[in-house]
């Protein structure tokens, strides 16, 4: 059993590589390979006076050099911070791609900066391996304490939403993909989802906005028949109130903000980012770079650690469900 997680650098003056060391240090995560160009890596060891030996685990290619008593890099060539953040993206994939390493949990980085600086079109992580493992539908899936929403379109203006879902095969492939997702990576045998609508109270049967009746309803009718256990559209303010919470496995949401909004307010920083339907498991904290943070001690590292916990958890279950 593969026993290696990789962790890209993100951004190294944010606070994911900070609360990384601080793990570190304290000995509360092992079996991590950090993803950095060894030279900048090292400035950033003896700047922060962490007194920390290094390990290159990458000097013979096809095979991991893992040391249990330094930190584990893979290092590459880079010309700057920047390019290092986005070539550590690629490099994790293709570890996890020739199965040296279980998965990837990914720190923050300013998507601004990558854009401006580095790839004109990064849009985010969720798109960025979606490409690369060349997949045309990825689910943006938030995990916390067994509550798990996604939604169905990323980042993305709200004003292109309502053409998106009315896109051919979009909603369906979606909610399949996301169906199998909640089977063969987090183990539950028959998924009951609940989605929302786009409109508020989800349209109310036409009368704010068509898309709950032409375009959502019809898809639920004809993936039901796939076995998808699919109730809705509902109200997106209302669906996760109690009674829910215990009904249902997964709560769909048709775009962004209108999941990540009760999300955080739920796992309040400490939930997951993972992306379904990928042939590789990546994940992330659901806090951002948190500029204003480094400074301080006002930061907690728990999203991270259940990043840690869940990875290993999706790859047992992909091995029990024999995920290809």
């Amino acid at each position: 059993m593969n026993k290696y997680i990789a962790i890209t650098i993100g951004d190294i003056n944010g606070i994911g590589i900070r609360i990384f060391f601080e793990l570190i240090i304290n000995n509360k995560i092992k079996n991590v390979i950090l993803f950095t160009n060894v030279d900048i890596i090292k400035n950033f060891i003896k700047i922060n006076k962490l007194g920390i030996k290094i390990n290159i685990v990458n000097l013979n290619k096809d095979k991991i050099n893992f040391s249990l008593n330094k930190l584990n890099i893979y290092s590459y060539k880079s010309k700057s911070a920047d390019e290092n953040t986005y070539k550590s993206l690629k490099y994790a994939y293709d570890c996890c791609d020739k199965k040296l390493c279980m998965g990837i949990i990914t720190l923050p980085l300013s998507k601004d900066i990558i854009k401006k600086k580095i790839d004109k079109n990064f849009i985010g992580h969720t798109e960025f391996f979606q490409k690369i493992d060349k997949k045309k539908y990825s689910n943006m899936i938030m995990y916390h304490k067994k509550i798990i929403i996604s939604t169905l379109t990323t980042h993305v203006e709200i004003k292109k939403v309502s053409t998106i879902i009315k896109r051919k095969n979009f909603l369906y492939n979606q909610l399949l993909n996301l169906n199998n997702t909640l089977k063969k990576d987090f183990n539950i045998k028959k998924p009951k989802l609940l989605i929302s609508g786009l409109n508020p109270h989800a349209g109310e049967n036409g009368n704010i906005g068509r898309e709950e009746v032409e375009n959502i309803k019809p898809i639920i009718k004809k993936i039901a028949k796939k076995g998808v256990h699919i109730d809705g559209p509902s109200s997106a303010d209302s669906i996760l109130i109690k009674k829910n919470l215990n009904r249902y496995d997964c709560f769909v949401f048709i775009y962004h903000d209108q999941a990540l909004i009760p999300f955080k307010l739920i796992s309040q920083f400490t939930g997951v980012n993972y992306t379904g339907n990928l042939s590789i498991i990546r994940m992330s904290p659901d806090h951002g770079t948190a500029y204003q943070l480094v400074k301080s001690k006002e930061f907690s590292n728990k999203s991270f650690i259940n990043c840690y916990n869940l990875i290993k958890k999706i790859y047992k279950n992909r091995l029990i469900n024999d995920f290809s």
